[in-house]
């Protein structure tokens, strides 16, 4: 056991899950959230600050390397950097970092306890997104109202995530790595269908009318390149495609 009370009776059934803790300056309560956390055993901690330099990020980057220091001997554990200014950004850093978690066969636990404001923006969209399990403490006070520890750490819900219509999600699809033109969606779209025939333009005009909808929804961008208009994926149209009860056969 270390400092902190953690140890291999924590993790020793716990090779599956990785918890993903995001670091502020409340070093004590993020350590009792540690500590709290035999119901989510973990097998992994990935320590997440600021990418961006600031003087109040430089405490949370030593608190990490701290932290970092005093678990390494008992659970695998690392550093890693998100943006905390763009929360759109943000969360597609951490659905990035989840799904390479699960690619490697370990769940999910993200550990919002000490997190700053826009952090746990960024994290709850990426939970629910992934559908990966979010987790949070509740301080404990004295009577003078002074913090004093943590109550309990509990479960936060996430909410289901499918904003779009089948149509719209078999576009989002098609279009992951951007298109040159309208025309070169649809081919990606029906590669089969006969250019300029009178059911290709039927499915322009189909396509153009989602295309519109998605782009003042936020989904996808536009950009005119001479006679035709690329079309790429915004930050959110990119956290589409991980929202698995969207995506169409």
């Amino acid at each position: 056991m270390n400092l902190y009370g953690i140890s291999q009776r924590n993790v020793i059934f716990s090779m599956t899950s990785t918890h993903i803790v995001f670091v502020g300056h409340h070093k004590k309560r993020l350590i009792e959230s540690l500590k709290m956390s035999g119901d989510f055993p973990m097998g992994k901690i990935i320590l997440i600050v600021g990418e961006q330099e600031s003087s109040g990020e430089e405490k949370s980057r030593t608190v990490a390397e701290e932290i970092k220091k005093d678990l390494l001997s008992v659970v695998s554990t690392e550093i890693a950097y998100i943006d905390k200014k763009d929360v759109k950004r943000g969360a597609l850093q951490i659905i990035d970092l989840i799904k390479s978690e699960e690619s490697s066969g370990r769940d999910a636990v993200v550990n919002i306890s000490g997190s700053l404001r826009t952090f746990a923006v960024s994290a709850y969209i990426a939970g629910s997104i992934t559908k990966s399990r979010v987790i949070t403490s509740i301080p404990k006070y004295d009577a003078n109202d002074n913090e004093i520890g943590i109550e309990e750490v509990i479960d936060v819900p996430v909410l289901p995530v499918c904003f779009l219509r089948d149509e719209q999600m078999q576009i989002i699809l098609s279009i992951d790595g951007g298109v040159d033109s309208l025309d070169e969606l649809i081919i990606r779209m029906k590669p089969s269908m006969e250019k300029y025939s009178d059911e290709f333009y039927k499915e322009r005009s189909r396509v153009s009318h989602h295309l519109k909808v998605l782009e003042e929804s936020g989904f996808i961008v536009k950009n005119r390149k001479g006679r035709n208009i690329s079309v790429t994926l915004s930050a959110l149209g990119m956290m589409m495609l991980h929202v698995s009860d969207c995506q169409t056969s």
